[in-house]
Parts: structure tokens; C-alpha cells; sequence
């Protein structure tokens, strides 16, 4: 809970404008080429589950996005989004704008930034890989916090899903499942004239 906590904590810092803006141009240069882009979702696929804060669009990005990032099969990426999902709606609306942004940017960056006819979701994943690798390596520091904050909104879709767990030999939460009563036993209390008495002090 500790290093999920301090997850989320890094995450929120990330995604603020303030953290762009503090990497000088490049963060005015994200930030003013992510208004000007299209948020609609007409040629987005419809989603299977009900979506609570992401748009089909979003939901599209974050989800090639984290599998691409952690080398997982395409079928992860439903259970992941669905967690990025919900996760982002618990944030402030602050954050949550520029989650939108940061998932606008990612999107159509590529005819800005690699010159790509094609937007990130209409790539091929050898050609997703080189994009986001671009964003990792990048000389400009907003375009590697972008990619910090979805790496780590990757990592906490992926790891929330008991099917990860055995990758990192968890074997899930004890919490009303294996009894973790204390088998500590308690002294009864003893006057304090009793134990210096012991100790041979009056």
C-alpha cells in the first residue's frame, strides 16, 4: 500500500501543469500543442465495459500504450484501462484534465514529433515501440515526465490484476484470508517494588 501510495503521490505531481511548465519550452510547447488537438472519439471502436472517467479515445491510448510499455499481449490491455479508468476518478480535476492532455498529446504526437502520417493507435506495435521510446529518451523533460506518468499508470494497472501476480511470487492480500493473529503473549504487570526487589534493589 506504501509503494502504491507513493505511486499515486509521484503520479499527480507529474501530471500537473505547474511540473511541465518547469521544464521550460518544452513544457509550454506540450502543453500548447495539446489545446489545439482533437478530444472527439466518432472513429474510436466502442468499449466492451462501461467507461466511469476515460472517453473510448483515452481509453484506446492508455490502453496500447501500458502494453506496449511493459511487453504484455494485447488482451492485457482491457483489464488495465479498466483499472486506469476507475483510478482517474479519484483524482482532482486538475490531474484529471491533464491526464486528458497528456493522452491527446501521445495520440497525435506523432505527426509533430516523428513527422508520421498515422496517430499512435493506428501504428504498428514495432512502430509503437520506436514512439514510445522517443518519449523515454527524449531531450525535451516534459515529453519523458509524459512518459514517467504512463509507465507508472501502466505499472499500477498491471499489478492490481491478481493474473500478475505470480510474477512477482505474491500470493495475493491476507486480509480476511489467512490468519494473521499475533502470537505474542502479554505479561501480567508486576509492581515495580516486586522487580527491584528481584534485581536486589530497595
Amino acid at each position: 500500500m506504501r509503494d502504491r501510495a507513493t505511486a499515486l503521490g509521484a503520479l499527480q505531481v507529474d501530471l500537473t501543469r505547474r511540473q511541465l511548465l518547469r521544464t521550460g519550452f518544452g513544457g509550454v510547447l506540450l502543453l500548447s500543442f495539446g489545446t489545439l488537438l482533437p478530444s472527439g472519439c466518432a472513429r474510436y471502436l466502442p468499449i466492451a465495459r462501461p467507461l466511469k472517467f476515460l472517453s473510448r479515445k483515452e481509453f484506446a491510448v492508455v490502453t496500447q500504450a501500458a502494453v506496449r510499455i511493459l511487453g504484455l499481449p494485447d488482451e492485457r490491455g482491457d483489464e488495465i484501462g479498466g483499472f486506469i479508468d476507475a483510478l482517474l476518478t479519484d483524482f482532482p480535476p486538475t490531474t484529471q484534465n491533464q491526464a486528458r492532455l497528456m493522452l491527446r498529446v501521445l495520440e497525435h504526437g506523432t505527426h509533430f514529433f516523428d513527422l508520421k502520417p498515422k496517430r499512435f493507435t493506428r501504428l504498428s506495435p514495432a512502430e509503437q515501440d520506436v514512439y514510445l521510446r522517443g518519449w523515454m529518451e527524449s531531450s525535451l523533460g516534459a515529453r519523458r515526465i509524459v512518459f514517467r506518468a504512463l509507465k507508472t499508470l501502466a505499472a499500477l494497472g498491471y499489478y492490481a490484476q491478481p493474473s500478475a501476480w505470480d510474477t512477482i511470487s505474491y500470493d495475493g492480500p491476507w486480509i480476511g484470508r489467512i490468519d494473521v493473529a499475533s502470537e505474542f503473549v502479554h505479561e501480567d504487570p508486576v509492581p515495580l517494588a516486586a522487580v527491584m526487589a528481584r534485581f536486589g534493589r530497595r
